[in-house]
């Protein structure tokens, strides 16, 4: 039953160096927890001015060794890292705190979480769990798919998006049919703010 289980998931944290384990005895203590998991973020606002959360996904064996790797990366960088994840499938969400008001700590933030990417690639995960590619992991795709693989998802795009109005400039690393460039596929030297404003002006929403 749910009982056994917790029993063995309680000793084999406390076998692997927990430090501490807490397991509700009531509903009261149970809706404790889980507001301590929900409110985690906001938690963190308290304690840094900003932070920038990254999305990843590892293989769940290979958690120890990747948080072991992600403290790392944020020493070697002079800023913290603070980790929450869903452990139970291995995405990671590494809160990296810093300043907004300091470009050089705006520098790092970005920096590291490029690192933290890679090491999740490297480790055998990938780059989402949930928040999607988009426009800012869009040129990591080359480092996890093959051209062919990319060329064979951008023509199911494609098929169904012929005019390219659906999300044109997100998730590939460059426009991989003809149909994508001439229906408006923002270049990829623009920002992501002038590239949402160009995906505006396109559909009528603005201009």
């Amino acid at each position: 039953g749910l009982d056994a289980e917790a029993e063995i998931v309680e000793k084999l944290l406390k076998e692997t160096g927990a430090t501490k384990v807490n397991r509700a005895q009531d509903e009261a203590e149970r809706a404790k927890i889980w507001r301590a998991r929900k409110e985690a973020f906001g938690a963190i606002g308290q304690i840094s001015p900003s932070y920038y959360v990254q999305d990843g996904v590892i293989p769940r064996s290979k958690l120890p060794e990747v948080l072991d790797e992600i403290t790392a990366i944020g020493k070697k960088h002079g800023l913290t890292v603070a980790n929450v994840f869903h452990a139970g499938d291995g995405n990671l969400h590494p809160l990296i705190l810093y300043d907004y008001e300091n470009p050089e700590e705006v520098e790092k933030s970005h920096k590291i979480g490029e690192e933290i990417l890679s090491a999740c690639i490297r480790f055998g995960g990938t780059l989402s769990g949930e928040h999607g590619i988009g426009i800012e992991k869009a040129e990591w795709m080359s480092d996890l798919y093959s051209e062919n693989s990319l060329a064979n998802m951008q023509n199911v795009r494609v098929f169904f998006n012929p005019e390219n109005l659906l999300n044109p400039g997100k998730i590939f690393p460059h426009p991989g049919r003809c149909a994508e460039s001439k229906a408006g596929t923002p270049p990829p030297n623009l920002s992501a703010v002038n590239k949402t404003k160009m995906v505006a002006a396109k559909s009528g929403i603005a201009v």
